[in-house]
């Protein structure tokens, strides 16, 4: 039997111990990260912790090694990008982007947690793709030093058939987003089609719909027709508008945001 909602009260009871004593000590042999593992394994998901700012892996659930084929102790900060599928490469690129921002916010606010999900395809033990959904718990901490924190939970949902066009990506303050994954909560995402997204991110990058349509292969027609209807769906009055709402979402990604998840350093980067 798969984990309910209120099953992620686990979570919420792992801050509420550690939170007074820091999670720096946490060891795999603690009744409670092993009471965690158990869970893991049920419900076929992998949980995983690390220091924001000083880049440092705190624990990984053993799960990890039945999910992705790696033991615990070889994940390295940013290996997880390294599963993902090449066509999903921008989007998880997007949310590590978000998620940088994001840590940098609380940290300097000295206060509070943010939480941000995505699902993308992740390569599995076998070598096969599955779709996996990442949920980034990040929080602001003084105990036991000045840092903020990253709760991540990857969780398998191949068995998920229905998905709203485009990926699933959320990101706020709202706790009812951090759940056990089900139809409504993978349904929370870009209301724009992979085309319409492709058209967007062309906009902004200051092509006019000729040079889109050039680009894309398309009719000068068939691009407007894409512009009308990304305005309808929006309900904005231009596209513009449309670009600094995905802008400030964390759904469109700018080339100074991307620097901070370059792959070429993977290392160097946190970990979704």
């Amino acid at each position: 039997m798969k984990a309910s909602s209120s099953d992620y009260n686990l979570f919420f009871r792992f801050f509420e111990k550690f939170s007074k004593s820091g999670i720096e000590g946490i060891t795999p042999e603690d009744p409670f990260m092993l009471e965690m593992d158990r869970f893991m394994e049920k419900n076929n998901q992998v949980f995983y912790i690390s220091d924001v700012v000083l880049m440092d892996i705190l624990f990984v659930s053993k799960s990890v090694q039945n999910m992705f084929g790696i033991k615990p102790g070889k994940v390295s900060q940013g290996y997880f990008l390294t599963t993902t599928h090449p066509e999903d490469f921008k989007t998880h690129s997007l949310a590590r982007s978000k998620l940088m921002e994001m840590a940098q916010e609380l940290y300097k606010q000295k206060k509070g947690f943010k939480i941000i999900s995505v699902n993308v395809r992740a390569r599995n033990a076998e070598g096969t793709y599955f779709n996996a959904l990442y949920q980034a718990y990040l929080f602001y901490s003084k105990i036991p030093y000045e840092s903020v924190f990253l709760i991540l939970v990857i969780t398998d949902i191949s068995e998920f058939k229905k998905f709203h066009k485009g990926s699933h990506f959320y990101n706020g303050e709202d706790l009812r987003f951090f759940r056990y994954p089900d139809d409504e909560l993978l349904m929370t995402g870009s209301i724009y089609s992979p085309t319409e997204m492709k058209i967007i991110e062309l906009i902004d990058n200051g092509l006019s719909s000729k040079e889109i349509a050039d680009q894309l292969f398309r009719s000068i027609h068939t691009i407007n027709t894409h512009r009308n209807n990304i305005r309808d769906k929006s309900g904005k009055s231009s596209v513009n508008d449309v670009i600094h709402e995905l802008t400030e979402k964390g759904l469109l990604l700018r080339e100074n945001l991307f620097e901070w998840i370059s792959v070429k350093d993977p290392g160097r980067v946190t970990c979704l």
